[in-house]
């Protein structure tokens, strides 16, 4: 019946005419923005959300049982997706940017075991958690992947297609997977950045790691 409908439809042009034009697409267009503004507002009555943080576009999702924090100032990208897990919490700061096609889990499977045992669901699977934090005045991002027991330091850019594994430290600039320091901002003395270069020297890109003899 749907095939015989579809059939019908793009056959008929005028019926076409009708069914699709400006004021059919306008229609649309306001009740999709509708919903995605309702829902949205169901993720600020449920989590902890700032009412200045901005949901910027459509297809974000937030779930789980677990805590949800979104700064002041901040805003996150389309079809981003945050996931926390009861006992475990996200926190995104004030005045970061989170762009498009992000992701934050609290929980993932680990990846060498048998994933026969279990019919495609995490039970009697091992499950690696923890939470993940991005800190104040960071821009992540699109297409970015920040794992479970993750955190960003404050004023952090991380490069698009990066897959956060570790902690990362403040004032840095970062890409890569999984995502490494490429250099520390220019603003900070070289006190400082070696400072940190000593703190972090396990996420430090090669390159950088030799210019500090880590």
């Amino acid at each position: 019946m749907i095939r015989t409908l579809e059939r019908t439809v793009t056959s008929n042009g005028l019926l076409q005419s009708v069914l699709f034009n400006e004021f059919t697409g306008a229609v649309a267009d306001y009740i999709a923005a509708a919903r995605r503004h309702r829902q949205y507002d169901d993720y600020r009555d449920r989590y902890d959300v700032h009412p200045d943080f901005r949901f910027n576009g459509p297809g974000i999702t937030l779930y789980g049982d677990g805590t949800i924090e979104l700064g002041e100032d901040s805003y996150i990208g389309r079809h981003s997706r945050i996931q926390s897990k009861n006992g475990n919490a996200v926190r995104i700061g004030d005045n970061t940017a989170v762009s498009h096609y992000v992701f934050c889990y609290t929980q993932n499977r680990v990846a060498d075991q048998d994933m026969s045992v279990a019919l495609n669901r995490n039970d009697h699977l091992a499950v690696r958690e923890g939470d993940v934090e991005i800190g104040d005045d960071c821009w992540i991002g699109a297409f970015t992947f920040v794992t479970e027991g993750s955190s960003i330091g404050d004023n952090t850019v991380v490069g698009a297609n990066a897959v956060v594994t570790a902690d990362l430290p403040p004032h840095c600039i970062a890409a890569g997977a999984p995502a490494r320091v490429r250099r520390f901002k220019s603003y900070l003395d070289d006190d400082a950045a070696a400072e940190l270069a000593r703190d972090y020297p396990d996420v430090l890109a090669d390159d950088l790691a030799a210019t500090y003899d880590l």
